[in-house]
């Protein structure tokens, strides 16, 4: 009796996610080619080869292999009886041989099946789905004989686990062969979102996304895990907590699927070596202690167990992350684990590879080699940004023996530093120096200038700027001309307290110095950081060309050195970003910020500030409100809990005030005024400016005008005096809108007279728009204005065109803001949306001014307090609208209104 189930169509679940790129690739493939679909399990190979087979025109014959067919007659009986029924009783031949014979011959019941297929008038493709089951010679010979003399138009298609012996070397010779790999059934991105979207009651979103397929790395199990077990956004950091432990539901799958298949001493190679990041065949041996380990290795690979070859050698290899953490579980603890560690430690040691052996030291906790390493490595593993291994290797030291060794300490204080921890840093710096000077004076003395430096540094990034010069100073004083290290460090203070200074020029020269000094000796992260501060310094002087060259070339310097995971490209793609969203290229800059989270994120999630602040930013200026909502949360998140240097602080609260101000929470910017940290008083650089505006915005929300005209002009004079250019401009931009706010025009037109002239000669764009939609008016009155005032021909094509990008730009939520003046009513009169009776009997300027005032739902006893008038006043001037624009009521002239002003912001 033959099963049904097993040479018929399986149906696809209900649920099932189409996907369209790979069923492409499935359709380009030919009837004389082997179609072989290899993967693990959990890829979906068989959902995928039932999507494709159930559009076909032409018959396909379908076998559901499993380790019962591994008897050749019964491989052979549901192979002709899956390609009788498909053909619709198409090799009656066959069928009577097979019948007949107790044990058949399968080559010979394979050249009857072809005679009689060369007669079927229509192609016919052949499935042969989990051939990993499969493991008799004499199938493979016969699988090879179909192959090799199937006629014309007949073509087959396998899946299975692992490499079928079926030689595929020639096929693929003669290009007979398509491919298709795990690599290509895992999930993207893009499909891991759609899968989500059907399956989840709420809206994922795209970074923690992007972390479940990174810690999935597409497998489709433990996405659909997630999107099963997973009901509120609450619960969505507890199950990728749980993944990269190991989830319970996936180990008991593997545990079923995978390792009930393996003999003893291959399933023990595999849990011995699944502590190691990647692996090759010395690895296998020291650590399972038997021979053979390339041999090994290659055919857990070929048989589908979730191990990638590394390189095209197939010398190195590594585990799947869900696989690794399942194999880890078979481990037990204790001595034989911790010898494991040892073993793994002096192999990566004697292959090179320090960052590997302190890893595993570490989880051995055997001392002695953690010292070691990290005394022969420290300063390398920070230069590359292994901050983790480095924190848990001195954290479990102890403070007792970094105190008593000069090296531990500095690399535990520039840790500190690095995290914004300049207390902690400087507990470090104070304790050691105080138990030095007693213990070991000598020691003391050949560290001093090191300490020195590295105070100077926790001080230029406490804002302390002239502390810091002072280190910086005494470091280079004391410091011996060997120090490389040091001394660079040094040179980096007292350039960036130039910068900080507000002396570009000055800040520019030692930047270069750095430069040129670092790349000398080969310190290619340094180098490139002395690059992006020179980015920095030319992007404040508004000169984007420069930064954007300089950028370029800093990306290249890493690029040139296969440095592209170091942190410093987090800095290098944090300033593209930058500009490109300074060019209005959204798309861009949302990349940059992705790839610049890909590089942060192993350094935990509060390295993702600037990246979050950005994506906000690009999220405002599509308009897109959940969007804006979500990142604002996962900012607000990061401030609350942790510490921050001040530019990292300023760009964010610039990113939540336009939020704030747009969704009208102005309970949230009143907290904030109270609450933030007052304006420097000598705001000298790009932070402390960008923190200065973001005052001087709460106090225009809050109506608190003439302070906010008094803290501009502070800014302003500070950006003139240093030629912090890029911040003119936008303090430019937002005393002009103060200025119309206050309704003095001409004082508001000399601002973006002089803004514009900026732009001329630095093609600052985003920094324009920061406003929003009443920077239209603004400009349309600008345009309009004769006399002093008057804009050229260059500076009036510029507000041309900024007019289109703002009336382009989507208001948060889709609200509509706009300041009327007559510019902007004449307009509104010639527009098509304008009522007929509306020209025949116009409303007078206040008339216009009170239903701009009606539409931004201020009640009548705001807006007579904004005319200073009385509210009878306002009363009488509402009931001469409602009968001029024929409407009963509030909200019938709210959405005339709404319709007027829209013919006005969003024209294209």
């Amino acid at each position: 009796m033959l099963l049904a189930s097993k040479y018929s169509l399986p149906d696809c679940p209900e649920h099932t996610l189409q996907r369209p790129r790979l069923l492409s690739l499935l359709e380009q493939s030919t009837s004389d080619q082997l179609l072989l679909v290899t993967a693990p399990a959990g890829y979906g190979k068989t959902t995928l080869v039932a999507s494709w087979a159930s559009e076909q025109d032409n018959p396909v014959a379908w076998v559901s292999l499993d380790s019962g067919d591994n008897e050749p007659g019964q491989f052979c009986r549901y192979l002709v009886e899956s390609v009788h029924r498909a053909t619709g009783n198409g090799v009656p031949e066959t069928r009577k041989m097979l019948a007949a014979q107790q044990m058949p011959d399968p080559a010979l019941v394979i050249s009857q099946l072809l005679a009689e297929l060369r007669q079927l008038p229509s192609e016919l493709r052949i499935v042969l789905d989990d051939y990993h089951q499969i493991d008799n010679p004499e199938i493979h010979d016969a699988t090879r004989f179909l192959l090799r003399h199937a006629p014309a138009g007949i073509g087959v298609v396998i899946t299975s686990r692992s490499q079928p012996p079926l030689g595929l070397g020639a096929l693929r010779l003669q290009g007979r062969l398509l491919e298709l790999s795990s690599e290509d059934l895992a999930l993207t991105t893009e499909e891991t979102t759609q899968l989500l979207a059907r399956r989840l009651p709420f809206t994922l979103g795209s970074d923690r996304v992007a972390q479940l397929h990174q810690l999935s790395e597409g497998w489709p199990p433990a996405i659909q895990m997630f999107a099963l077990s997973v009901r509120n956004r609450e619960e969505v950091d507890r199950y990728l907590g749980e993944l990269e432990q190991g989830h319970g539901h996936i180990l008991d799958y593997l545990a079923e699927e995978v390792l009930e298949r393996l003999d003893p001493d291959l399933r023990q190679l595999l849990a011995r070596t699944s502590i190691l990041t990647r692996v090759n065949g010395l690895l296998a041996e020291r650590l399972s202690g038997q021979s053979s380990g390339q041999q090994q290795l290659e055919l857990a690979a070929s048989r589908g167990l979730f191990l990638q070859a590394q390189d095209s050698s197939r010398q190195w290899f590594r585990f799947h992350p869900v696989f690794a953490r399942f194999l880890q579980r078979q481990l037990g603890d204790g001595d034989e684990l911790t010898k494991l560690h040892q073993t793994a430690s002096d192999t990566w040691q004697e292959l090179g590879q320090p960052l590997e052996a302190l890893r595993h030291a570490l989880a051995a906790e055997d001392r002695e080699r953690v010292r070691r390493l990290l005394d022969e490595q420290g300063e390398q593993f920070l230069r590359e940004g292994q901050f983790r291994v480095l924190n848990d290797s001195l954290s479990w030291l102890g403070e007792d023996q970094l105190k008593r060794h000069a090296p531990f300490t500095l690399l535990a204080a520039r840790l500190a530093r690095d995290s914004f921890d300049y207390e902690r840093c400087n507990k470090l710096l104070a304790t050691a120096e105080s138990w030095l000077q007693r213990e070991s004076p000598e020691h003391w003395q050949a560290y001093e200038g090191a300490f020195a430096a590295m105070r100077a540094q926790v001080s230029v990034a406490k804002g302390q700027i002239l502390k810091a010069k002072e280190y910086a100073t005494e470091a280079l004083e004391l410091l011996s001309p060997d120090s490389d290290s040091e001394r660079i460090a040094a040179q980096l203070v007292i350039g960036e307290t130039s910068f900080c200074l507000g002396e570009l020029d000055q800040a520019m020269l030692n930047m270069e110095a750095v430069e040129q000094a670092t790349l000398a000796r080969q310190d290619i992260p340094s180098a490139a950081w002395a690059q992006c501060q020179q980015t920095e310094i030319a992007f404040a002087k508004g000169l984007l060309k420069k930064a954007a060259a300089l950028q370029a070339r800093a990306q290249r310097l890493v690029e040139d050195h296969h440095l592209v995971g170091l942190p410093i490209s987090e800095f290098i793609y944090r300033l593209k970003g930058q500009l490109q969203w300074e060019a209005c290229d959204l798309d861009g800059a949302a990349e940059s910020a992705r790839r610049g989270m890909q590089i942060n994120r192993k350094m935990g999630e509060r390295w993702l500030l600037p990246e979050y602040t950005l994506l906000l930013k690009v999220a405002l200026a599509r308009g897109d409100k959940d969007e804006s909502l979500e990142w604002l949360e996962r900012v607000d998140q990061l401030l609350a809990g942790e510490s921050y240097h001040r530019d990292w602080v300023a760009n964010a609260d610039s990113a939540r005030m336009r939020v704030w101000r747009a969704l009208e929470n102005f309970e949230a910017i009143a907290t904030w005024q109270e609450q933030a940290e007052p304006v420097a008083d000598r705001p000298s650089n790009h932070f402390e400016q960008c923190h200065g505006r973001n005052h001087v915005r709460a106090l225009i929300s809050l109506h608190r005008w003439s302070d906010a005209n008094r803290l501009f002009s502070r800014l302003q004079q500070l950006a003139e005096e240093c030629g912090l250019v890029t911040d003119q401009l936008r303090n430019l931009v937002l005393a002009a809108h103060l200025a119309w706010l206050r309704e003095r025009r001409e004082q508001a037109l000399h601002h973006i007279k002089a803004a514009l002239a900026i732009m001329l000669e630095s093609d600052l764009t985003a920094s324009f728009l920061q406003v929003g939609k009443p920077l239209i008016v603004i400009l349309k009155a600008a345009l309009e204005e004769t006399g002093e005032l008057a804009l050229d021909e260059a500076r009036a094509e510029k507000a041309q065109q900024l007019i289109k990008l703002a009336q382009q730009q989507p208001e948060l939520g889709g609200g509509i803001r706009i300041e009327l003046d007559e510019t902007i009513v004449r307009e509104i009169l010639a527009s098509d949306a304008v009522p007929d009776f509306l020209r025949h009997s116009p409303l007078t300027p206040r008339e216009w001014q009170v239903l701009n005032a009606i539409h931004s739902g201020l009640s009548n006893e705001r807006i007579a307090r904004h005319f200073k008038v009385a509210p009878s006043t306002i009363k009488t001037h509402i009931r001469s609208l409602y009968q001029k624009l024929d409407v009963k009521d509030r909200q019938q002239a709210i959405a005339l209104a709404e319709q007027l002003l829209r013919s006005v912001q969003d024209k294209p």
